[in-house]
């Protein structure tokens, strides 16, 4: 089936941009290992879903029977899954596709001709001998060997160890002769460069840059004062109104951050929960699945290729988490200085479909912490960019590469092989963890939320009870260690019990969750405390989390 014809039968697109047309012809050729370089909202997803799925069409399968495609975050997974099943159920019921981020699983090992998953799941199920039973861990290794492996928005590794992990992957990949694609919108230089520096090992890569033949017409604002200082939202009349007039994307650097600008908006514009919507990495996942499709409802978006423009007020606040994966368009973007890589993200939610003009308004951050969890270096260099270059095309994907190179990320080898050999024992010992692990930032820990009485004594038998009653999976938070911990040493927040391990009860064909209180022991809480460790499942109370908010207080300065 020809290409063109392909996307209109089964994408709604009539017409598919270049490196979409390029991708299709190396992809049918085994020209592995690609890299695809291409401006966000070009298609990059559909670039390489177009012809793995038409094997199912050809029924032959040249390429790879699975696909497995690797997001950096848990935000990402839901989006990215349900845009492929509205494809693949064009061409066949019987295609499956699976998710897997990290939540509490119903049933382990699961494979599917797609699983759509994170970087560190993928890593667990790599590194885990296919005997090995963990309660994280769903993808059998060997379901990898026949897999194309797709990492996708690969310029969100940015940080040095798990650049380095994601390098290692991939250099293990292409020894095992294993196809893989990287696909990036805004990757410097460095990384680029670093990510294939083993030049006998990587001696041909197929290289494919794409671009946006259409413009858009973006105001890029510079701001003198900070969004948000002291502990205080900083937002003028003018500026509320401004808000209000358009549908209008607000994204700051942490999630304490935005949960106080959300409730600041929300209160002064006295809006309703159909108006405004709060976006951050920790909500549970039902949760989390009924913002990121709240968000998308209240902006202009595509559905099945044709434009939407929602009615009436429509104003999404976020972190990090929207950069990447949700595809709509807002006519006005509020956000506070970020890296070049990052702010080029931020502006792809913003005016992204051809003929559409818009607003950036760029908001400096206020002191030392304000510019957690980036380095200090990376937003001067931005900032000083964009201040000196007045002319700067945001949507010029020429121009915005040249932007992101002014970024001199780096690999943390050293650090990155110690987190490798530690998380391949996490692995091993699955439900059996060594409590002296050298615990490092990377490592997830998962929150169950649960609805515990007020006024009753809280007791083992009680919270037992309370676990087998609720979806895990549907109430669950996954978040890195350092955030478990600082959320155990914030006072206005209860972390008592931990899930230690599942056991099966022959009598009742079930499993049974064995429980243990951390707090027993009285023990003074530090700041790296063991009762809180990685791979583990504690429990918080409802009463700290917040359905349209989250976890509250909220005192981590890490997203």
């Amino acid at each position: 089936m020809d290409v063109n014809l392909f996307y209109k039968k089964y994408f709604n697109i009539d017409a598919i941009f270049s490196h979409q047309q390029e991708m299709w012809e190396q992809v049918n050729k085994n020209r592995f290992p690609i890299l695809l370089k291409a401006p966000t909202g070009s298609g990059k997803t559909e670039a390489i879903i177009a012809p793995f799925l038409k094997q199912f069409i050809d029924n032959k399968f040249c390429i790879a029977p699975r696909l497995i495609y690797v997001l950096p975050m848990r935000g990402l997974v839901n989006s990215i899954a349900e845009r492929i099943k509205s494809y693949t159920e064009k061409i066949s019921k019987n295609i499956s596709v699976e998710i897997q981020h990290g939540d509490i699983p119903n049933a382990p090992f699961f494979i599917a001709d797609i699983v759509v998953t994170t970087l560190d799941q993928f890593f667990y199920g790599f590194a885990r001998a296919c005997n090995q039973v963990g309660r994280h861990i769903d993808m059998p290794a060997g379901s990898i060997a026949s897999s194309m492996v797709v990492f996708d928005e690969a310029h969100m590794y940015r940080d040095e160890f798990t650049f380095s992990i994601m390098r290692a992957l991939i250099e293990i990949l292409q020894k095992c002769h294993i196809t893989f694609i990287i696909m990036t919108a805004t990757m410097p230089k460095s990384l680029e460069e670093s990510l294939f520096e083993d030049q006998e090992l990587f001696n041909e890569v197929t290289s494919i840059t794409g671009d946006i033949p259409f413009k858009s017409d973006i105001k890029i604002t510079l701001e003198n004062e900070p969004l948000y200082t002291y502990e205080e939202v900083c937002i003028s009349e003018k500026l509320l109104n401004k808000i209000k007039e358009h549908k209008t994307l607000i994204v700051v650097n942490q999630v304490k951050r935005a949960q106080k600008i959300y409730d600041e908006i929300k209160e002064r514009l006295r809006l309703t929960e159909s108006e405004i919507v709060l976006l951050h990495s920790r909500f549970t996942r039902i949760d989390r699945m009924h913002h990121e499709a709240k968000a998308i409802s209240m902006i202009p978006h595509k559905k099945e290729g044709k434009k939407i423009f929602p009615k009436g007020t429509g104003i999404v606040v976020s972190t990090q988490v929207l950069e990447a994966g949700i595809d709509f368009s807002a006519n006005l973007l509020i956000t506070e200085l970020a890296p070049a890589d990052s702010l080029i993200q931020r502006a792809g939610r913003c005016s992204r479909y051809e003929g559409e003009s818009g607003e950036i308004i760029v908001f400096p951050v206020d002191n030392e912490r304000g510019y957690l969890p980036y380095k200090k270096e990376h937003l001067e260099r931005t900032f000083n960019y964009l201040k000196s270059n007045f002319n700067f095309n945001i949507k010029d994907f020429e121009q915005v590469c040249n932007f992101v190179n002014i970024l001199d990320y780096k690999a943390n080898d050293f650090e990155a092989r110690d987190t490798l050999i530690d998380l391949y024992e996490c692995v091993l010992y699955a439900d059996n963890i060594p409590t002296n692990i050298q615990v490092r930032k990377s490592k997830p820990v998962t929150l169950v939320v649960l609805d515990i009485p007020e006024g009753v004594r809280i007791n083992e038998s009680l919270i037992k009870e309370l676990i087998l009653k609720t979806d895990l999976k549907e109430h669950s938070i996954t978040v890195n260690t350092d955030i478990a911990w600082s959320l155990f040493n914030n006072e206005g927040i209860d972390i008592q019990w931990e899930i230690k391990k599942w056991n099966y009860n022959e009598k009742l064909k079930k499993f049974e969750p064995v429980i243990i209180d951390i707090m027993k022991s009285k023990k003074i809480k530090t700041t790296e405390d063991e009762r809180i460790g990685p791979f583990r499942t504690y429990i918080i109370n409802r009463k700290n989390y917040e359905k349209n908010k989250g976890i509250v207080p909220d005192v981590s300065l890490i997203i």
